[in-house]
């Protein structure tokens, strides 16, 4: 079951960049209610998604407000599983659409690649496997104490360079597909991602304490240096 545990997580870490390349489906002619049934699912999506990371959720799995290498299994298996159904369950919007020039969508292609490797941060199968918490691997992201706080590379010149890297891959994939479904999905996931921010930091400084406000005081900006 690990190694099974393992490459799903691997392939799983894949599932936001390809429905991201690929976008919600465009039709011209498709009724507006479809916005709004779309929106039912991203909020059910989100339900779940926001109440695996409270800190109660957490205690209940793991016996520790921080969370474990076993909470975030479950945590990275139900998420991976959702936006996989959010997808397929999605229906096509309707809205405005452009026929860009080819070298403007292949300079797109390019800006999506870039983003998925800063995404992914160079990362090994090894490395994506400590990041899902599969069996024999140390934790590497999270607010348990055992796991390290990640101060060095991206993580020194903002607190979430892979949020920074979702939104880049949001702002490529539009050269890509040009068209009002793909902005609508663009715009969704980029203000998911920034909401999770907050929540995420006061996750760390209860779980950090000191580690983690000394972090937030050398590397100020969140997302995106000398703004915010």
């Amino acid at each position: 079951m690990s190694v099974l545990y393992s490459w799903f997580a691997i392939l799983g870490t894949g599932v936001l960049a390809a429905s991201m390349l690929m976008g919600f489906r465009y039709d011209p002619s498709a009724p507006a209610i479809h916005y709004a049934y779309n929106a039912g699912l991203f909020v059910g999506y989100m339900a779940v998604h926001y109440l695996m990371m409270t800190p109660a959720f957490k205690n209940l799995v793991a016996k520790s407000p921080q969370g474990s290498a076993g909470e975030r299994r479950f945590y990275m298996f139900v998420a991976i599983v959702t936006w996989v159904v959010l997808y397929a369950l999605h229906w096509p919007l309707p809205g405005i659409g452009y026929e860009l020039p080819i070298w403007v969508t292949y300079f797109g292609y390019c800006a999506f690649l870039m983003s998925f490797f800063a995404f992914n941060e160079g990362a090994t199968f090894d490395n994506l496997k400590a990041f899902a918490g599969a069996h024999g691997t140390e934790q590497t992201h999270g607010a348990a104490l055992d796991a390290p706080l990640q101060t060095r590379g991206s993580y020194a010149s903002v607190r979430h360079p892979i949020y920074r890297a979702a939104v880049c891959l949001g702002l490529s994939s539009l050269l890509i597909n040009p068209h009002a479904a793909q902005l609508v999905w663009v715009a969704i996931i980029g203000v998911t991602f920034v909401s999770f921010i907050p929540i995420e930091e006061r996750q760390l400084i209860a779980g950090r304490g000191d580690e983690y406000r000394q972090y937030m005081e050398v590397t100020r900006y969140r997302l995106c240096k000398g703004i915010w």
